[in-house]
């Protein structure tokens, strides 16, 4: 899903950019009252080794005919256990360092994020609380609630990124539409199923051993 420098249009381009800095701006300080809360000697390292996660998730990956590339994001993940607006920070970064390897372009920096930490994290994050809510009115045990419910939303938010990533392209005049959409989401339609099963066990072993390191836990609400 890494999207290349000079695939999209300079509009394009431009309009993600902004949106991305937007939200991470806005997720800069919500991350500063987050450190205000937890224990940030304990959250500094977690979020190192989880970024280092992420990075191993998205090392993996190869070219889609018609599209970019496929790979698992992580998104969700990251935002189910850092907090939604943490995700796009985290995923920025992750990003950056990835471009520097060739592996997505830095002119796109600001689209990737956008795909991947803001449809992949925010956008997955509040899915999961939707089917966290409906799954309130089982008698499921709650580690079994949050990771069906991540399972869930984690696959649903990497097929809805890899169809926007597909409209970016066809918009941009790059590949037209009847390609770009069909190829990127049906290889992450795939994709996703490793996605869900992967974050789903990762959160379910945390919230079953280490409930506390799951800072979004007041805004899941899990009963």
């Amino acid at each position: 899903m890494h999207l290349p420098d000079g695939l999209l249009d300079p509009i394009t381009t431009i309009v993600l950019w902004i949106i991305t800095i937007a939200t991470m701006i806005f997720g800069y300080f919500r991350m500063g009252k987050m450190f205000e809360k937890e224990d940030s000697e304990k959250l500094i390292p977690y979020i190192g080794v989880l970024a280092a996660i992420i990075f191993a998730f998205q090392f993996v990956n190869y070219p889609v005919p018609g599209g970019t590339s496929g790979h698992l994001v992580g998104g969700t993940l990251v935002a189910i256990i850092l907090g939604p607006w943490a995700s796009v920070i985290v995923l920025f970064l992750i990003l950056v360092i990835q471009s520097l390897f060739g592996d997505g372009g830095i002119t796109a920096l600001g689209a990737n994020a956008f795909n991947m930490g803001i449809i992949g994290g925010i956008v997955g994050f509040y899915l999961v609380v939707l089917f966290v809510r409906l799954l309130n009115y089982t008698s499921l045990k709650k580690e079994l609630k949050v990771s069906i419910a991540t399972a869930l939303g984690s696959y649903i938010a990497i097929v809805l990124a890899s169809f926007i990533c597909g409209i970016e392209i066809a918009i941009s005049g790059t590949i037209p539409i009847e390609i770009a959409v069909p190829a990127m989401v049906f290889w992450h339609i795939l994709i996703g199923i490793g996605e869900g099963i992967i974050s789903a066990l990762i959160v379910f072993y945390i919230y079953k051993t280490k409930p506390d390191f799951i800072t979004s836990e007041s805004i899941l609400r899990v009963k």
